[in-house]
């Protein structure tokens, strides 16, 4: 189990959710899974809690689902580990035309959706699982060669506990916005439609993201992709250890730094304002300095540059850590 694979898996999760077939479908899911309308959630008429713990049930849904096909390409690729060579390549050769398609879109069969489509909102809190594992089933044009690369990852590591690791991790990425937009709906809702104008971008980095991941299975270079995310664990860990005091203050700043990136936008509309260029600036960030998602980010990233100052926590150490995990 390696952490570089398992960071993989996770950015491919978050990609799954940022992709044209989900992302803008979010406010019809979230209202269909928590059993209110889109105006309830809007004007916060609806009890948040419920919401949440459907969605969180939801999650664990289509979760149980994806993880169950990671056990399943793990155990396959045990099975036929004699073959294991051709099967990498085959393999990474799959997931490399998958994400050359998502780019260039040049297999178009590929763009028929097969969605599971359920007729009536989920009964009780089984009901949302129930849809979570419906959704996990459905295999759409965005999700399929992402979730595809997954599972040839946990075929090509030939271990269950590292296919349910990797399919884990893919849920968490994939899951938590998920999470993230129930809590602050209105706040997500309302950039949706400005997140439309990258989708080309998004598209291509999911088609680049594939692409990597498939050289990486096809021609086994996975491990040594792990080796050399390690080597810089080291390599961070030996200069922490040899400028303890630079290294906090270094780690110190770029936390701090981060942290400050989530009071530009509110910093510029509060200008523009003053300015009398009001109308250039979005309306939400006129009326406030900080929303509730900036403020979460920067109280997060704030309290550990603060904790990396004090010497409290170690980012260093963190990375070492990480970057050098090799399982449980």
């Amino acid at each position: 189990m390696n952490s570089p694979t398992i960071l993989l898996s996770l950015s491919a999760g978050v990609l799954s959710f940022l992709s044209p077939c989900i992302l803008p479908l979010i406010p019809s899911y979230l209202s269909y899974v928590g059993g209110v309308t889109l105006t309830e959630l809007r004007e916060s008429n609806s009890p948040k809690g419920a919401v949440v713990v459907r969605t969180i049930l939801f999650v664990i849904g289509f979760s149980v689902v994806f993880i169950v096909l990671g056990v399943l390409f793990a155990g396959t690729g045990f099975l036929f580990s004699n073959l294991s060579s051709t099967i990498n390549l085959v393999a990474g050769l799959i997931v490399v035309l998958l994400g050359a398609n998502m780019i260039f879109d040049f297999w178009k069969f590929l763009n028929i959706e097969k969605r599971v489509h359920l007729s009536g909102r989920p009964a009780g809190y089984l009901g949302s699982v129930l849809v979570g594992m419906a959704f996990g089933a459905g295999w759409t044009p965005c999700v399929g060669p992402i979730l595809a690369a997954i599972l040839f990852l946990a075929g090509n590591s030939g271990s269950v506990g590292e296919g349910v690791l990797y399919l884990s991790a893919y849920s968490v990425g994939l899951g938590l916005p998920f999470l993230l937009a129930s809590l602050f709906f209105r706040q997500v809702t309302a950039r949706l439609s400005k997140l439309k104008r990258y989708f080309g971008v998004l598209r291509v980095a999911s088609g680049l993201l594939l692409v990597g991941i498939g050289l990486l299975i096809a021609f086994g270079r996975l491990q040594q992709f792990n080796n050399t995310v390690a080597e810089i664990g080291v390599a961070v860990h030996g200069w922490h250890v040899q400028a303890p005091d630079l290294s906090r203050l270094v780690f110190g700043f770029i936390s701090a730094a981060i942290a400050l990136l989530f009071l530009v936008p509110g910093l510029v509309a509060m200008l523009r304002s003053r300015s009398g260029d009001v109308e250039t600036a979005p309306a939400p960030a006129r009326q406030r300095l900080i929303t509730p998602v900036r403020g979460v980010f920067l109280g997060l990233f704030g309290i550990t540059a603060l904790l990396q100052f004090a010497g409290v926590i170690s980012l260093a150490e963190f990375i070492y850590r990480w970057f050098t995990f090799q399982g449980i």
